[in-house]
């Protein structure tokens, strides 16, 4: 959903492979600040290095919604991870983009 709002309000390709490979440049502002923020989030590590830069290179209101995007995502695959609730079929095209096997 996100890859294609991007390519729609912008005109942006994105490439999801620089999700999991950090040699690809996601080629967004502050893609590469956003890419270590989510990594930092879900590490532990880094995390007031990475929000620095990020603030940096976006802006703080810009990293705050960065932030925000982050723990909600966060919250909804551990609500999903809870109750069990398996990805959609129409969705597993994603995993295969990221090199993630079935």
């Amino acid at each position: 959903m996100l890859r294609v709002s991007v390519q729609k309000t912008t005109g942006t390709t994105v490439d999801l492979r620089a999700v999991v490979d950090d040699r690809i440049d996601p080629e967004l502002p502050a893609g590469l600040e956003l890419r270590s923020l989510a990594t930092a989030m879900v590490t532990g590590q880094r995390l007031e290095e990475t929000r620095a830069a990020l603030s940096r290179a976006a802006g703080p209101q810009m990293a705050a919604a960065a932030i925000g995007v982050c723990a909600n995502f966060e919250m909804m695959n551990r609500i999903l991870d809870a109750t069990g609730c398996p990805a959609p079929e129409r969705l597993r095209f994603v995993a295969e983009l990221l090199g993630i096997p079935r």
